[in-house]
C-alpha cells in the first residue's frame, strides 16, 4: 500500500549552524546526526511539554523536518525567536509532504528498545526511510510522491498506533511530556546529550519514575478525533493523540492516568472507550497487537 500522507508537513533547515542550534533545542542529538541518517524527536516547552514530535532527516546540505502540517508555521515562528546570532534559517515547503509504504502482510512492530538514529537513502530527490516499525516513509516534492489513497492512509494510521508511534498535532500540543508519548521508547530522547528546553523535566521524570499517564490502545464502536477528553466517572482522564478506522469503529492511542486503565472509560459525549492497554508496549506482545 502507497500513499501521501496529508497530516505532515516538511520544514527545511539551513545554515552553518543548523546542527548545533537544533541540538541546544530538540530532545535528540542533532549535533552527532551524520549524513543519510535521521532521528525521532521531540520540541518542548521549559516545563517538558511536546509542542511537536517530528522526524529529523540529515541531507547533508540541510536538514528536513517531518511533523504535523498544522504545526509547520508555528513551529518555524518559534525557533526562529530563538535564533539571536546563530546561522540558522527555517523554511516551511508547502511544496514538500511525506508517504507511507506498507509492505503485504506488514504486522504492528512495537519498540523493542529506542533506536536514536537510523539511515535513510535519497534517489531522484526523494528521501526512503524504512523506519523502525518496519514502514517505509518517503519524504520530498509532492508531485514525485504516489497519489492519496484514503484506505492506504487509514491502513498507514492503524500500523502506526498498533506499534506505539504517537504524532502531536495542534489539538494535541502541550498536552503531555516525552514519556507520556513514549518518545522514551522509540527512542526520540538522549538522555546523554546535554541540556535542552524541558530537559530537566523529562529527566526528573525518566531517573525518579513520576509520570502519573501513559500511552494506551483504546477501541470504540464510535469514531474519534485527535484531542477528545477521555472521561472516567465523567471527570478527566485523558486524551486521545491518534485514532484511526477499524471495522468495528475505531482504533486510537491515548495518554490516560495510570489509576484509569482499569476502569470504565468514556469520551467526552458518553461513548465507551475499550480495551484499554495503558503501558501496553511494555505487558503485550507484538502477537496481541496484531490481533487489535
Amino acid at each position: 500500500m502507497n500513499t501521501l500522507l496529508p497530516f505532515f508537513g516538511v520544514i527545511r533547515v539551513t545554515g552553518d549552524d543548523r546542527h548545533e542550534f537544533l541540538h541546544n533545542q530538540f530532545s535528540n542529538d542533532i549535533k552527532n546526526l551524520s549524513d543519510k541518517t535521521a532521528c525521532y524527536a521531540t520540541y518542548n516547552t521549559p516545563k517538558g511539554r511536546v509542542i511537536a514530535n517530528m522526524l529529523v532527516f540529515n541531507r547533508g546540505e540541510d536538514l528536513l523536518l517531518l511533523t504535523a502540517a498544522d504545526l509547520v508555521e508555528a513551529l518555524c515562528k518559534r525557533l526562529r525567536m530563538f535564533v539571536l546570532r546563530a546561522k540558522a534559517v527555517f523554511e516551511p515547503l508547502p511544496g514538500y509532504g511525506a508517504a507511507g509504504r506498507l509492505n503485504e502482510g506488514a504486522t504492528a512492530l512495537p519498540a523493542a528498545e529506542p533506536h536514536l538514529s537510523f539511515p535513510f537513502a535519497v534517489s531522484d530527490g526523494l528521501i526512503e526511510c524504512t523506519l523502525p516499525h518496519g514502514g517505509i516513509l518517503l519524504a520530498g516534492e509532492k508531485d514525485k510522491l504516489p497519489a492519496y489513497d484514503a484506505e492506504a492512509e487509514n491502513a498507514w494510521q492503524l500500523h502506526e498506533i498498533r506499534s506505539g508511534y504517537p504524532w502531536i498535532s495542534e489539538a494535541t500540543k502541550e498536552s503531555c511530556v516525552a514519556q507520556m508519548l513514549n518518545q522514551h521508547t522509540i527512542g526520540g530522547v538522549h538522555f546523554k546529550k546535554g541540556c535542552y528546553p524541558g530537559q530537566e523535566i523529562i529527566a526528573r521524570a525518566q531517573y525518579r519514575g513520576q509520570v502519573k499517564r501513559g500511552l494506551a490502545l483504546l477501541s470504540a464502536s464510535s469514531l474519534e478525533a485527535a484531542g477528545i477528553a477521555v472521561l472516567q466517572d465523567g471527570a478527566e482522564a485523558g486524551i486521545i493523540i491518534n485514532t484511526a478506522c477499524t471495522a468495528e469503529g475505531s482504533l486510537s492511542l491515548a495518554v490516560i492516568k495510570h489509576s484509569a486503565a482499569a476502569a470504565p472509560l468514556t469520551d467526552a459525549d458518553g461513548n465507551p472507550l475499550r480495551d484499554v492497554q495503558s503501558y501496553y508496549l511494555r505487558s503485550r506482545s507484538r502477537k496481541n497487537h496484531d490481533k487489535i
